[in-house]
């Protein structure tokens, strides 16, 4: 009898010792990664509660999206955005469709890339991305392994020529990856939109009145190592809404917040219980770290995180390196709000990839300046490798819309009045030359709580970045 009640206790002890191995486990892999190995495992430290999966296709939709879709005929463009129905459609059929055949069909025939100009001046639906998405992160969002594909390295746009082949069932695609062009015939299936659909969509925007543009570049001296569209003359273009921003309020950095753990619950997640806070009323931030990360909080909304160890490691795989990216992101993702979080920059280096992320509002983007000096930076930059985040700093922001307001569109306007009055030196050269000339809206550091934004137009030349408010329509 002694023996069996000696022999339960043992039991006890050990299963104790177990839990607590775990719990230890837990702990030193939450620090090392930023989430745990084991959903069960991160129910239990979650301190707000959520765990740290995350769901591919959710994030696919998410993140990997065009910058626009482009109708072309002649030298009529429609270039249309996240507002328009037709955007969708077309992604759609390209990402659940065509994507999935190329990466696994080998290209029928691969281009220089100087035939890319000729290609896209043809009667075409292309897809443009901010982004030279590496074939790695493809293959991520994807769900496919690297050996599957059979050509393409990367995407940077894609392509849909339907007079390439007269061929009904068949379309003819072409991705470009920035070193060259990859041709593909692919056969459509019954799922895949007709071929017909985009062999008349710049007819059907036609007779919807949908607003043409022009590239810039058919402006005697304008140039643009880019393809950037402007609003023909008498075209109408969208409304804009007056924009609110304003700091999350559980970010807000005071006493009250601290005390009440809203500061750690947002920023720190599971990691609060092993972080000392560091933080007074007179001070400008508050900083929380124990041997490994260092988080802190400025009080003008601004979070910086940083892996304190040296990073000896190489950069490695980039769809991991991406996938830490975008777990410290949506695991603070309630934060911002409705703003959608858009990759603008991606720069591969030997120890890690630099990532750089902007704010999209309605389709529009929201971009961060200190000041119009030193011109636009994105508000959140990232340093990371294959195994974690190292290097964080992201300006957060919640925004949302305040009605609606009708503003003029007219690049004429924009020129002779708005440009030659206030910033000549753009139009007063032999060569005008752009990287960006679009509508949206500018946020500073300053801009807190309340502050309202009104749309501008954001041109960017080889020299500077200038922002020069839209004017409201007449009458």
């Amino acid at each position: 009898m002694k023996t069996e009640k000696k022999e339960r206790i043992k039991t006890r002890v050990l299963v104790l010792l177990v839990a607590l191995s775990i719990i230890q486990i837990g702990i030193h892999w939450n620090n090392q990664t930023q989430g745990l190995p084991f959903n069960f495992i991160s129910s239990i430290f979650s301190g707000n509660g959520k765990t740290l999966s995350l769901d591919v296709e959710t994030l696919k939709e998410k993140y990997f999206k065009p910058e626009a879709v482009i109708v072309s005929i002649g030298t009529n463009h429609w270039r249309l955005d996240e507002r328009d129905t037709q955007y969708h459609r077309v992604w759609k059929d390209i990402r659940d469709n065509y994507l999935s055949v190329m990466i696994r069909q080998k290209a029928e025939k691969i281009l220089p890339k100087e035939e890319w100009l000729k290609i896209i001046r043809s009667r075409c639906v292309r897809i443009d991305f901010l982004v030279n998405w590496p074939g790695g992160i493809v293959h991520w969002f994807g769900n496919t392994k690297p050996g599957d594909s059979k050509s393409f390295e990367g995407i940077q746009s894609i392509v849909i020529v339907p007079d390439d082949n007269v061929n009904q069932t068949i379309n003819t695609v072409y991705v470009y990856d920035e070193k060259q062009v990859y041709q593909y015939q692919v056969d459509l299936k019954n799922e895949f939109l007709p071929k017909s659909y985009y062999s008349k969509l710049a007819d059907e925007l036609t007779n919807k009145n949908k607003p043409r543009q022009s590239l810039l570049s058919s402006y005697p001296n304008f140039v643009s190592e880019k393809d950037i569209f402007v609003p023909k003359p008498g075209d109408q273009g969208y409304d804009h809404s007056l924009i609110e921003v304003s700091i999350p309020e559980p970010v807000v950095l005071n006493m009250a917040n601290i005390e009440n753990y809203s500061i750690q619950d947002s920023i720190l997640l599971q990691q609060k219980v092993s972080l000392s806070a560091q933080y007074t009323e007179t001070s400008d931030n508050a900083l929380f770290t124990d041997t490994e990360n260092l988080y802190r909080l400025f009080k003008d909304g601004v979070l910086e995180y940083k892996y304190i160890p040296a990073n000896t490691a190489q950069a490695g795989d980039v769809s991991e390196a991406f996938n830490h990216a975008l777990s410290f992101i949506e695991h603070r993702r309630s934060l911002v709000g409705e703003t959608d979080i858009v990759l603008t920059r991606i720069v591969p280096e030997r120890r890690y990839y630099l990532l750089e992320f902007s704010y999209k509002l309605n389709g529009v983007f929201v971009y961060y300046s200190d000041n119009e000096e030193k011109g636009i930076s994105a508000p959140i930059v990232m340093k990371v490798n294959s195994e974690r985040i190292l290097e964080c700093r992201w300006v957060l922001r919640n925004f949302k819309n305040i009605g609606k307001n009708s503003y003029s569109e007219s690049f004429g306007e924009l020129l002779n009045n708005q440009i030659a009055t206030s910033y000549p030196e753009i139009i007063d050269r032999e060569i005008k030359s752009f990287t960006r000339l679009e509508q949206g809206y500018i946020f500073r550091s300053t801009d807190d709580s309340g502050t309202l934004l009104a749309p501008n137009w954001i041109i960017s030349t080889d020299v500077r970045d200038y922002f020069i408010p839209l004017l409201g329509k007449k009458g």
